[in-house]
């Protein structure tokens, strides 16, 4: 038999999954924790080089925990965060640091095209999304104007995926799916925009774009020396692969129109598929998705799980160690946090709000992270469910702005870190008051992916009969009606805290 790889890396970690044709997974990892560098305010950047060895780390894991050879893998699949920046030279050696999704170095650019009437006009048009400082055309033109010495050395501007795949294969790429999501592409003509990038001022740079790639494409094939480094095999087909948000909706089995998907990644991913591209100004993102025909519509944000986890690194941990106490492992805290949660009276109706904004959020461009509604007998557990709930109205905030747009399905397909907690997941299915069909996959991203490879290689017709036949199953949660109000009564406060802080503007 014949296996599959996919490889996912995403804003905190990197994974590595071995399938079968069938979708069935045979074996995860993770790669060594590359850290976060935050070397001024509003920078998030990662070590390029950690990075492909986080890479290289789980590979061979996966395939020691298989017992699986690389001559046994029939393809290679990669996804990634979107946008961000990745410089490279001509033989994929970085250039300067990874700068992640997350980054703000550029707002202020960002704000001037946004008060450009060219911006509505003109671009939107044909990019079909909003703008943020994270995305390529932004830290280009920072990049162009501060540090030009980078744009100088640098061969190609690529993605998390797009670095991972010339890593193996020595060839620059960038599938449709991930290119289609960076504001420098025409997501209905499907190539990058000249004018578009003129009117960021960056036309010059046209060069420093790869060739497009279709998802189920291949991109090149693993190189000798890749195949030293991972223990794949030299000549392995190396598949377009899949933008993040657009593998875990196809591995919840997102294939019918309008259906509402959720995922509580890094990001928070609210999306549904449409047969035509959607342009609003209130609108996140529309981005090619790999069936025929189909477009995903995406709200978003950096407002999930990954605040989650900003607080654990930044909070409790420091907290921890200045007891002196040895940390305890990710899986026990999370347990921990989750006993204290979900163990203490925390339901009452005056309980802490917060906005999850610490890494921004395009549709409040100068709101950041805010605990409101501190009293004296607020505690530890009163913060920790306001930071539960604050990400889970952050989703719902998206959701309500995606049906302004299109009425969507009643129910939710569901992943995502905050499907591997059952509480939380439960206080998710609460207070939006749906049904969510949570869906039963260890790792979206790598799946997701890997059906874009299966595709590649001919085990089904196109990447939507993938989708259909390799998706796992799912279980359902009914809401509990008797916590309605609650959930009702916080998400006005929450609502309240949000309308004073964009009053500031």
């Amino acid at each position: 038999m014949k296996y599959l790889l996919g490889i996912d890396d995403g804003g905190s970690v990197t994974k590595a999954a071995l399938y079968k044709p069938d979708g069935t997974l045979v074996a995860s990892r993770c790669g060594d924790h590359v850290p976060l560098h935050t070397p001024g305010p509003g920078l998030t950047e990662r070590d390029m080089d950690a990075l492909w060895r986080s890479n290289v780390t789980a590979i061979h894991r996966v395939l020691d925990a298989s017992g699986i050879s690389g001559n046994d893998i029939a393809a290679v699949s990669a996804t990634g965060h979107g946008n961000g920046l990745y410089m490279v030279d001509d033989e994929g050696r970085p250039t300067y640091n990874a700068i992640i999704s997350t980054d703000e170095r550029a707002e202020l650019l960002v704000e001037d095209w946004r008060k450009d009437s060219h911006f509505a006009t003109d671009i939107l048009p044909r990019t079909a999304q909003s703008l943020w400082p994270g995305q390529p055309p932004a830290l280009l033109s920072w990049l162009q104007r501060h540090r030009p010495e980078v744009i100088e050395r640098s061969c190609w501007a690529l993605l998390a995926s797009g670095f991972v795949r010339m890593r193996l294969t020595g060839q620059a790429t960038n599938n449709i799916s991930d290119a289609s999501g960076t504001s420098l592409f025409n997501v209905s003509q499907r190539e990058y925009d000249a004018d578009v990038m003129n009117f960021y001022g960056i036309g010059e740079l046209a060069h420093l774009m790869p060739p497009v790639v279709e998802s189920d494409q291949q991109a090149g094939t693993v190189t000798p020396r890749a195949a030293a480094e991972t223990g794949l095999a030299a000549g392995t087909p190396v598949a377009g692969g899949v933008f993040d948000i657009a593998s875990s909706a196809l591995a919840s089995g997102l294939v019918e129109m309008n259906r509402l998907a959720i995922v509580t990644g890094t990001w928070s991913i609210n999306e549904f598929v449409s047969s035509a591209p959607v342009v609003d100004p209130d609108l996140f993102m529309t981005s090619i998705y790999p069936p025929p025909n189909a477009w995903l519509i995406t709200e978003g944000s950096p407002t999930s799980a990954g605040v989650f986890e900003w607080f654990i690194n930044s909070v409790l941990n420091p907290a921890m160690e200045l007891s002196g106490h040895e940390l305890p492992s990710r899986q026990e805290l999370y347990k921990l946090i989750n006993k204290i949660v979900f163990s203490t009276h925390t339901e009452h109706s005056d309980a802490p709000s917060f906005l999850p904004f610490v890494f921004g959020n395009s549709a409040y461009p100068t709101v950041r992270g805010v605990f409101s509604r501190i009293q004296a007998s607020t505690g530890l557990a009163d913060i920790l469910r306001s930071i539960y709930e604050g990400i889970i109205f952050s989703h719902m905030d998206h959701i309500a702005r995606l049906e302004r747009i299109q009425p969507l399905s009643e129910e939710a397909v569901f992943t995502g870190g905050i499907a591997n907690s059952p509480q939380w997941t439960q206080m998710f299915c609460d207070a939006t008051q749906r049904p969510l069909h949570v869906v039963q996959v260890n790792e979206a991203g790598t799946l997701g992916t890997v059906m874009a490879a299966a595709a590649m290689i001919g085990e089904y017709s196109n990447v939507l009969e993938a989708a259909r036949e390799m998706a796992p199953g799912h279980r359902e949660l009914i809401p509990n009606p008797t916590k309605a109000g609650l959930f009702a009564d916080h998400y006005d406060a929450w609502r309240e805290t949000l309308n004073k802080e964009t009053s500031h503007d």
